[in-house]
């Protein structure tokens, strides 16, 4: 299983998969047209229903006690997910599942994450998680820069390489191959060019990205940016200060969970 915890979600008020318990409420923001591919992720649903699950981290997002003879795949495998993990062991998890092609992606990376690192991430308040959604029917380079940013994740710098991506979009856009601007972040960020093409071309980092689709796909997400926090599947590249009310109901929620003669 992957590092980033099994989307445990509602989706309409019905569980999806398993529940963290009894469900009091669920909340989903209407994505207007703040959102992509809603069409596109439900055919993929389909293309992606066979995946295999992924060997890498347990689900805690800490790295698997190493093997006396360990897989440098697996390994391989377990730096690329845990790189892309913010925040403290036992916080509340946010996971943003997300399309690098996506200019509602982008709106909210640009609007939002900083504040929402500070706000939140940086205070101990929750711990956030990066799944990749590519739209590969309409996002053609999507899944090439979920890989790559994988691949800077191996060597420590997958969160500046998101951000290389996400600065470069108008660029990508107007191109045929965007493997040499790929290459270029690397090299800009002095990653080990070398390791990281050769990371590029490995089954271990494909498998990652088909399991972030398997994954927000069986928990019923179909558009990009879409936000599981706490219980609740947020849609759409909503406005800050509605996502922070959506953070601090699940919040207020999942303490009450936890607060002493709450029922389960």
């Amino acid at each position: 299983m992957s590092g980033i915890p099994t989307l445990h979600v509602l989706r309409y008020g019905r569980p999806v998969g398993r529940t963290f318990g009894r469900v009091l409420a669920a909340l989903c923001l209407a994505t207007g047209v703040t959102a992509c591919g809603r069409a596109d992720a439900a055919a993929q649903s389909k293309s992606t229903a066979k995946a295999q699950p992924v060997a890498a981290a347990p689900s805690t997002g800490q790295p698997a006690a190493r093997d006396p003879d360990p897989d440098p795949l697996r390994e391989l495998q377990t730096r690329a997910d845990t790189s892309r993990l913010l925040g403290v062991d036992g916080a509340m998890w946010v996971v943003m599942i997300s399309d690098f092609q996506c200019p509602y992606c982008k709106r909210w990376h640009d609007e939002s994450m900083t504040k929402f690192r500070r706000d939140y991430v940086d205070r101990g308040k929750v711990r956030f998680a990066y799944l990749h959604l590519p739209l590969e029917s309409i996002h053609p380079h999507a899944r090439a820069e979920a890989e790559a940013s994988l691949c800077a994740g191996v060597q420590g710098k997958f969160w500046p390489y998101a951000e290389a991506i996400f600065g470069a979009y108008d660029t990508v856009k107007g191109m045929t191959n965007v493997s040499p601007l790929l290459t270029r972040f690397a090299r800009e960020l002095s990653l080990d060019v070398p390791a990281f093409e050769q990371c590029r071309t490995s089954p271990a980092i494909r498998n990652l990205v088909t399991n972030d689709i398997r994954q927000a796909t069986q928990a019923g997400v179909q558009s990009t940016p879409s936000f599981i926090i706490g219980e609740f599947l947020v849609q759409g590249a909503i406005p800050y200060p509605d996502f922070t009310k959506a953070v601090d109901s699940a919040l207020a929620l999942a303490k009450n969970r936890k607060a002493p003669g709450t029922a389960p």
